[in-house]
């Protein structure tokens, strides 16, 4: 590993922690990821300490919950009891061995990987073509580190009871889940999420739990913001120009903004947020699994798209469309007296449509299949649509596939066949044979 020869303050503190693990046991390893560092057991428990260059302060973080350390008379201390960043780390250490015999021995086999997620970015230049980027979902089995005026936990199931208590007792837990929406600012950071000229973030909580977004610093676990988006429904915040990390919690028993989820889980996502001008975001989290933990995370982003103008219509029903600046013919229909805008692809075999089409107009009969596309692979569903509409004209028992967060819906050469489609230039025609 080659180490940044810059003078960093996290080197000298990070060296002396691994000094400690290491000769502590061959078992613990460790690994760094800018300012935070990261101690992992055998059975999947997890040490996290980050420090925090600009305030001076170190957040130290474990199944057992969160502290803050700073930096006085040559030592890091507990801004709380006063305790020192060494000794507790090491008392850490030693309660993680007690707790599971398993962390003394010899792994058997590899430590398992943490889950992955599909972050998938939509590109300006097309919303046909898309770059997908597997990244690595860690998730934290500790709390998300706490500002001076707030310190949020989000306790593990296996968090002690001593750690919980105390955090309802300074915080006591609100009677039900918060407002769908409801935005959190963290103390003297001045990041604000409601400036009209700033990109739009949507957020679509397609998950079958609730789930806290957790906005941080670049390359740190000390949170800035949050929103809370109930199951199966959308929020939309607005954020200044930048580079941000995420983290989300989940869990099945809300405690409070302070305390997150009592019983749930932490997770941060190695690849940041980019926030440009001009460019809204679209956040989708979508279940892949039955337990609170998972789900998937797309995030797409793109221009905004100037209004599709209308096709011209003949007295045979016939439609004649113009291509669009972006190069497209676009097409109108309905499925299930839904509304939907077709690209028309001549070179798609099946016609396609988003799951958030589907899920409105109550397509359930679907069947799960892959698909191969430019992109590699994935999962989707066969569905059979008793009744849709292209234009004026309708049309019963339609095959379509069901792609999960597809933004363009596309018009296929299996309903495209039922049709005489003429292209002049800029100008297509469609009509009835």
């Amino acid at each position: 590993m080659t180490k940044n020869t810059d003078i960093d303050p996290s080197n000298a503190l990070f060296d002396r922690i691994e000094k400690m693990a290491v000769e502590r046991s061959a078992n613990i390893r460790h690994a760094r990821s800018g300012r935070t560092l990261r101690l992992s057991f055998v059975d999947g428990q997890q040490i996290v300490i980050n420090l925090d260059a600009h305030s001076h302060r170190v957040w130290l973080a474990s199944q057992a919950g969160s502290s803050e350390f700073h930096l006085q008379n040559g030592e890091w201390r507990n801004t709380q009891d006063h305790s020192e960043l060494f000794s507790k780390v090491g008392s850490l250490v030693e309660h993680i061995f007690l707790s599971n015999p398993i962390n003394a021995k010899a792994p058997a086999h590899p430590a398992r990987q943490a889950p992955t997620i599909t972050y998938e970015v939509e590109e300006n230049k097309s919303h046909l073509r898309r770059n997908v980027l597997v990244v690595t979902l860690s998730i934290l089995l500790g709390v998300w580190a706490a500002q001076r005026w707030m310190q949020p936990q989000a306790l593990s199931t296996t968090a002690l009871n001593r750690v919980a208590n105390n955090a309802e007792a300074t915080h006591p837990c609100e009677n039900g889940l918060p407002d769908n929406g409801r935005i959190s600012i963290f103390a003297q950071n001045g990041l604000r999420a409601d400036g009209p000229s700033d990109p739009e973030i949507t957020l679509k909580n397609d998950h079958a739990y609730p789930l806290l977004l957790i906005i941080t610093q670049p390359k740190t676990i000390i949170p800035v913001m949050s929103i809370f988006v109930h199951a199966r429904q959308s929020s939309v915040l607005h954020l200044p120009a930048g580079e941000y990390d995420l983290m989300f919690g989940t869990g099945h028993t809300w405690c409070n903004q302070h305390s997150g989820f009592s019983d749930g889980h932490l997770m941060k996502f190695d690849k940041p947020l980019n926030v440009q001008m001009g460019k809204p975001i679209q956040l989708a989290m979508q279940s892949s699994g039955a337990d609170a933990e998972d789900f998937q995370l797309f995030i797409k982003t793109a221009a905004q798209d100037n209004p599709i103008p209308k096709p011209i219509f003949s007295g045979d029903g016939s439609m004649e469309v113009r291509r669009q600046t972006n190069g497209y013919f676009y097409l109108p229909g309905t499925i299930a007296d839904v509304p939907i805008t077709f690209v028309v692809d001549t070179g798609a075999t099946v016609t396609s449509i988003s799951s958030d089409i589907a899920r409105q107009a109550g397509v359930r009969d679907c069947h799960e299949t892959e698909f191969h596309t430019a992109n590699g692979t994935t999962t989707g569903c066969i569905a059979l649509i008793p009744r849709m509409t292209l234009g004026n004209f309708v049309m019963e028992n339609i095959t379509v596939a069901v792609m999960p967060n597809l933004d363009t819906n596309l018009l296929g050469s299996n309903i495209l066949r039922n049709f005489q489609v003429r292209q002049d230039g800029n100008t297509m025609q469609i009509g009835r044979h």
